[in-house]
């Protein structure tokens, strides 16, 4: 489930010929951005929806990402953790 204050509803202007979003201040409060700071706008999908997603980082780990890490902070090996 997605919170409350990250649905905000944009529209695509016309910038001077190139497509510009306004981000909402709460949004980038929240974010813990501001004017000037640099995003990534990524692909994703969320279930079966194509989205499109701002970024700090190049890449969003995904949920094996998360797991391997866990595994390998742990010190188990993958094999260990699927006896589990």
């Amino acid at each position: 489930m997605v919170p409350e204050w990250m649905k905000h509803y944009v529209v695509i202007e016309d910038w001077e010929g190139d497509g510009g979003i306004r981000i909402p201040e709460e949004a980038l409060q929240k974010m813990g951005i501001d004017v000037g700071d640099s995003l990534y706008l990524m692909e994703e999908y969320v279930g079966t929806t194509r989205c499109l997603v701002l970024s700090k980082t190049p890449r969003i780990p995904d949920r094996m990402d998360e797991l391997v890490d866990h595994w390998t902070s742990s010190g188990k090996s993958a094999a260990d953790a699927q006896d589990e």
